[in-house]
């Protein structure tokens, strides 16, 4: 009689050996004796460190290749100590049983031995395969849950999102907190794509060179997150809708800001068909600063620029897309607008006024801040009066489920939205500002504007522009048609026209009525630093 060859299999994952001290060792010694009563002799012992959830296990689908190899002739049998150690997944344990038995090689579990050629055999081998996989279902429910309960509470589940830490407390509480520079560079982007100028690839491409490091695929991911708001997302569950709860942790950014980068991706979404196409590039050649602010006056489309070769050198043009034939020169046309700019200094004795209509403007409380308080209070209320309408056309089975819960849920997601700048008003309104600095501190970039523009490079110019200009303008080849000027300019500008004609400049408070002070909020010109 031939001595059986055995195959000693020892499994074990990691919070098995913690949870129930499974041992390696201990399950060795245990098969090795079985041999020894046995007569077995051991060929081979394989040691796992995996998960039984299915046979895609590194040792094991080795030992498989093995028996392909020798044509199931390197052992006969082998052995575990139990059917947990073999499989968790009972599909999965019969599939590989039938693959043993092509090969002439007998799966035994030595405390649970079974006789195959029995046909009740299969029916506790059933029992025994299937109980621990509903352990292992039973399990992962309990994460699931434990991860919702978790995230209803406001906690973030996982590794900390770049920008912020993961930490402990002394009692051993784990929570995610800021961390620098990361956070303040996180916070330059989502500031960045708020303001609306440049193209959201270009803003991740400028923040890599300040450091970020963060791909392409992970920056997308990062600037929808409501967590750098302080917001923690709870995800949909069987018939539980998705929905955000107040994170525990410390936020980035205000919910306004938040939400407006939304807005900003999702238009350019729509508009392009991927994220982020549209706005401004943050490279472009140092001969067409101007390149995308300029329309075409026969057909409205944006000019491009480029060059072409002529006699012994290279001439540059702001052109159309199309064929309107529409093509202007780059000195020309960027001279002009340099000396448009100077319609934006301010003159002299306009200081004053200027400062004196900006801060009567905020320090006016009860035409700003009221009127937006209520005006948004009446966004509040007419989304709550669609739901409650909506509501109401369920009852009357005028309305489908489905669309009510879609209207609902539209409804809901712009209260979010609204209570978030309401909160950004009361927030500026207890902070204060210092709007004489302010005054102050944009007069002096007025007053060099000019030789700002001048002296900065493309990136710089650019940004000037836009900072100043909130829409794209039409140059007829003569002049620059602008419109949409940022308040402050607006304002300058007035101011300037009005004192035109005044020789000593002294201030006229009688010459300047309410109605050519800008409504609500004078915003300052930003010009970027180092340009």
């Amino acid at each position: 009689m031939m001595t059986k060859k055995a195959c000693l299999y020892i499994r074990v994952s990691t919070d098995e050996q913690a949870d129930k001290g499974f041992s390696q060792r201990d399950q060795a010694e245990r098969l090795q004796a079985y041999c020894q009563y046995h007569g077995f002799d051991v060929v081979k012992m394989v040691f796992e460190d995996y998960s039984a959830k299915t046979f895609n296990r590194p040792e094991w689908t080795g030992m498989i290749n093995d028996l392909r190899k020798s044509k199931g002739k390197c052992f006969d049998q082998i052995l575990f100590t139990k059917w947990d150690r073999f499989s968790r997944n009972t599909a999965d344990a019969y599939q590989m049983i039938r693959i043993l038995n092509d090969y002439e090689v007998d799966p035994v579990a030595i405390e649970q031995p079974l006789d195959f050629n029995i046909p009740e055999s299969k029916t506790i081998l059933a029992v025994y395969l299937s109980m621990p996989e509903v352990e292992n279902d039973r399990r992962a429910l309990n994460v699931v849950y434990g991860m919702r309960r978790g995230k209803k509470e406001g906690r973030w589940m996982g590794k900390a999102l770049h920008g912020y830490k993961n930490k402990i407390t002394e009692d051993g509480r784990k929570y995610i907190a800021p961390v620098e520079p990361e956070a303040s560079l996180m916070k330059w982007c989502f500031e960045q794509i708020a303001e609306g100028v440049y193209a959201t690839e270009h803003i991740w491409m400028l923040a890599k060179e300040k450091g970020l490091k963060l791909g392409r695929s992970s920056f997308w991911t990062s600037v929808r997150n409501p967590v750098y708001c302080g917001k923690i997302k709870v995800p949909a569950y069987k018939d539980e809708e998705a929905y955000l709860v107040d994170g525990q942790h410390e936020s980035i950014i205000s919910e306004s800001i938040f939400y407006k980068v939304q807005d900003i991706i999702d238009s350019r979404t729509v508009c392009k068909g991927s994220p982020g196409t549209q706005g401004l590039t943050v490279t472009t050649p140092d001969e067409f600063p101007l390149r995308g602010f300029m329309l075409c006056k026969k057909c409205g489309k944006h000019l491009t620029g480029s060059g072409s070769k002529g006699n012994r050198m290279r001439y540059y043009y702001y052109h159309c897309r199309i064929k309107c034939k529409q093509r202007f020169r780059v000195d020309m046309t960027n001279g002009m607008f340099e000396q448009e700019l100077k319609k934006y200094v301010p003159k002299k004795g306009i200081s004053e006024i200027f400062k004196m209509v900006v801060c009567d403007t905020f320090n006016d409380e009860s035409a700003f801040t009221q009127t937006e308080r209520k005006r948004i209070s009446n966004l509040i209320f007419e989304q709550n009066l669609r739901i409650t309408k909506s509501r109401e056309l369920l009852l009357n089975e005028t309305l489908e489920r489905e669309d009510y819960h879609d209207i609902k849920r539209d409804a809901e997601a712009k209260i979010v939205r609204h209570k978030a700048d309401l909160e950004a008003i009361e927030e500026r309104v207890s902070h204060g500002l210092d709007v004489d600095l302010m005054a102050n501190d944009l007069l002096s970039h007025m007053q060099n504007l000019y030789y700002l523009y001048v002296s900065a490079n493309t990136a710089g110019k650019r940004h000037i522009v836009s900072s100043i200009f909130l829409d794209k303008w039409v140059f007829d080849g003569e002049r620059h048609h602008t419109q949409g000027l940022n308040e402050a300019a607006s304002l300058i500008y007035q101011l300037n026209n009005k004192l035109r004609h005044k020789k000593t400049g002294a201030k006229s408070e009688s010459n300047f009525n309410s109605g050519q002070v800008p409504s609500a909020g004078v915003e300052p010109a930003r010009f970027p630093t180092g340009v």
